[in-house]
């Protein structure tokens, strides 16, 4: 379907801006703490602004949502390039960041609610779908950092940022005139005195889930970039964050070929469960090829998990909802991550890359734990209903 490479287009974003954003300010002084600070104002801005886009979108429509985007977008970014070159107060660089962070939606909701609409629930086809979906994410997250790295290092930081912006532009433009395949338009009846789907049973923990693997992902990509300059090879960051990509990548694959069977809800808890063990072996790197290996082996979960959490969020939140639903899902992704990120990078300035890690093997273990009891907690709703459904 040409919607998922105009999704893949519009959404390179997600892997540029905090990277971009993070070399922007880093390699003229080689210190991380106001860099990240930058770049987890972004990313939280970024999930601020997903549930609200996915409201509108559901209300009025992917193709204004997007029009509006575009324009805002376009212009914050100018915007947050030129207080960074004219060297503005810090204040006034978070705050822009911040609203770019808004102007900028992610499509990947969208597409997924596009085929959600094509597919019913439970079907084989959908399920094939949101694999590849979650392959096309890991795409955005390998060749993002790595053109961003390329770009930043032999060119300019600036122009590297500036093609998150063109890469948007284009993708958006494209995806906004494919009208055959966007979901149409809640009748305002099925609007009437609903709840958010955050508010859903099962939902409040689930993005909690979320938000850990999110501030897992976002402390240990500025750590890692933190710690391939440790190690002498700065040029070495977008390979290392590649890596990752690629091992979620491919897990992606292999597990979205695969018919599953059991509750939703436990799988969630057991690529979770993988997910949260496997950051410690950052703490074991010591050289540049370790460190890549390590990051691969730590993408092998990243996909199962997103793969079962949106199955999962299917259960929970109703049909006419979804798009609202996903981006609440990416929502509680970005704001952890943008957390981690910000966090993150003056510490690491203090005691080392190293050390900090233990950081991002905390928040990875808190993402186990909510998963475990979010499967607990589904579990019991399910046995307390069936006999109520007997009766």
């Amino acid at each position: 379907m040409s919607f998922c490479i105009a999704g893949v287009l519009s959404r390179l974003f997600v892997g540029i801006y905090p990277l971009g954003l993070l070399l922007l300010l880093a390699l003229p002084t080689g210190q991380y703490g106001k860099a990240a600070l930058v770049s987890g104002c972004w990313t939280i801005g970024n999930a601020l602004g997903s549930p609200v886009a996915g409201i509108v979108a559901d209300r009025f429509g992917q193709r204004r949502t997007l029009l509006l985007s575009i324009f805002a977008h376009f212009a914050l970014a100018t915007m947050t390039l030129g207080s960074v070159a004219l060297d503005a107060p810090l204040p006034a660089t978070l705050l822009l960041a911040l609203l770019l962070g808004v102007s900028a939606v992610n499509t990947g909701p969208m597409t997924r609610a596009r085929w959600a609409t094509m597919w019913p629930d439970g079907s084989t086809e959908r399920s094939a779908a949101y694999s590849v979906e979650t392959v096309l994410d890991e795409v955005v997250f390998a060749i993002g950092p790595l053109l961003t790295a390329a770009l930043a290092i032999q060119v300019s930081p600036y122009l590297a940022v500036a093609s998150a912006v063109l890469l948007t532009a284009c993708g958006a433009t494209w995806l906004l005139f494919q009208r055959h395949t966007e979901p149409p338009r809640q009748p305002p009846v099925a609007r009437v005195h609903r709840r958010l789907a955050a508010r859903y049973p099962g939902m409040p923990l689930l993005l909690v889930l979320l938000l850990a693997l999110g501030a897992t992902c976002g402390a240990a990509e500025v750590l890692l970039v933190a710690r391939s300059a440790e190690l002498g090879q700065p040029g070495g960051a977008g390979l290392v964050l590649t890596c990752f990509a690629v091992g979620s990548g491919v897990s992606a694959v292999l597990y979205g070929s695969r018919t599953r069977s059991g509750p939703t809800s436990l799988r969630l808890a057991l690529s979770a469960s993988a997910f949260g063990l496997l950051p410690a072996l950052y703490l074991t790197a010591d050289s540049l090829l370790v460190l890549m290996a390590c990051s691969a082996v730590n993408g092998l979960s990243m996909a199962p998990t997103i793969i079962n959490a949106f199955h999962l969020l299917d259960e929970l939140v109703p049909v006419a909802i979804q798009t609202e639903g996903m981006n609440w899902v990416w929502s509680s992704l970005s704001l952890g991550f943008g957390a981690g990120t910000a966090t993150v990078g003056r510490i690491a300035d203090e005691l080392g890359a190293r050390s900090t890690f233990s950081l991002p093997v905390v928040c990875a273990l808190s993402a186990a734990a909510a998963a475990h009891l979010l499967h607990s907690r589904l579990k019991l709703r399910t046995k307390t209903e069936v006999p109520n459904t007997s009766r």
